[in-house]
C-alpha cells in the first residue's frame, strides 16, 4: 500500500505508536542479546562445576581402587564395589534424562558410609604413618 492511499488516521496512528514499537523491538533485541550471553556465562559455570565434580569422583575412584586391593570384611568390600559400580555408571555425556544431582547424592552418602566403616574420620586414605617422636604423651 501506497503512502498517498493510506488513511491520515492510519498514519496518525503509526505516529502515535512508535514508541510501542520501538520498545517492542528493542525488547526482542534484548532478549536475543541476553540468551546469548546467558548461554556463554552458564557454559562457563557449567564447565567450572563440571570439572570440580569430576575431581572429586575422582579422587573418590582411586581411593576406591586402593582401597580394593587391600584385605577387608565382606560388607566392606560389597560397599566399595558398590561405590566403584555407581562412579562407573556416572553419566558421561549430556543426557537430559539423567539425574546428576541424585546420582551424586548417592555417590556422597555411599563414600560417608564407607569411611564410617573403615573407621577413618577423612576419606580413605590411611592415616600418616608418626615416628615414636611425633606421639603425643598421653601418661598422667
Amino acid at each position: 500500500m501506497s503512502i498517498a492511499s493510506r488513511d491520515i488516521n492510519d498514519l496518525f496512528d503509526d505516529i502515535l505508536l512508535t514508541e510501542e514499537t520501538q520498545a517492542r523491538l528493542g525488547y526482542e533485541e534484548g532478549v536475543q542479546d541476553g540468551s546469548a550471553q546467558g548461554n556463554q556465562e552458564g557454559y562457563q559455570l557449567g564447565y567450572a562445576q563440571g570439572v570440580q565434580l569430576g575431581e572429586e569422583l575422582g579422587c573418590i575412584y582411586g581411593q576406591v581402587v586402593a582401597e580394593q586391593q587391600l584385605k577387608h570384611t565382606e560388607k566392606v568390600l560389597r560397599t566399595l564395589q558398590q561405590l566403584r559400580t555407581l562412579i562407573e555408571q556416572f553419566p558421561r555425556s549430556n543426557d537430559h534424562g539423567a539425574d546428576i544431582i541424585g546420582s551424586v547424592e548417592l555417590i556422597r552418602n555411599t563414600h560417608r558410609r564407607l569411611v564410617a566403616l573403615l573407621g577413618k574420620k577423612k576419606g580413605l586414605s590411611a592415616p600418616p604413618i608418626s615416628t615414636a617422636d611425633e606421639r603425643k604423651d598421653l601418661s598422667f
